[in-house]
């Protein structure tokens, strides 16, 4: 089976792509974000090609640590973080490449956590925080890069498991 992209993760590449430039602003600091809980539109979209966004996430069974992004829809954000930081974003945090690198970014590692669910407070609607910072060197950079391969998910590497 050829590789493709999960298309939930698709959706967010530019979501992704705005939570990271504020990331590589801020080396080595958590930066959040509350992801919201998809519109009934988006359920249906995807549960039309057989995917339920609200589902349990699958975290990865081997190797620690693991992130538990608590649903499938939060699992898609995680990997549109990780792919856009991987393939596209340029070393120094400016920009972003218009081609896909060759080669995956070695410099900086990312570093991902999902939280619970937040009922809508006021004007923000429901929806789970997720917070990212970059790793730029030594044995903390190497700890973020073995969670991020985790995080990616061991689904990404085994497509027999994948629901897309």
């Amino acid at each position: 089976m050829a590789y493709q992209r999960d298309p939930v993760s698709v959706l967010f590449d530019r979501a992704a792509r705005q939570l990271l430039d504020r990331v590589y602003a801020a080396p080595g600091e958590w930066v959040s974000t509350r992801l919201l809980d998809p519109d009934d539109d988006q359920v249906a979209h995807f549960r039309g090609q057989g995917i339920d966004v609200m589902a349990a996430d699958r975290p990865p069974v081997n190797g620690s640590p693991r992130l538990d992004a608590h649903t499938r829809w939060s699992r898609g954000y995680v990997r549109a973080l990780y792919y856009q930081h991987n393939w596209y974003s340029q070393i120094g945090g400016r920009g972003w490449r218009a081609n896909r690198r060759t080669v995956q970014r070695q410099a900086g590692s990312l570093q991902v956590d999902v939280d619970g669910h937040r009922p809508t407070l006021g004007v923000i609607p429901a929806g789970r925080i997720v917070a990212a910072r970059l790793m730029t060197g030594g044995q903390a950079a190497d700890r973020a890069a073995a969670q991020a391969e985790q995080a990616q998910g061991v689904v990404d590497a085994d497509a027999t498991r994948r629901d897309w």
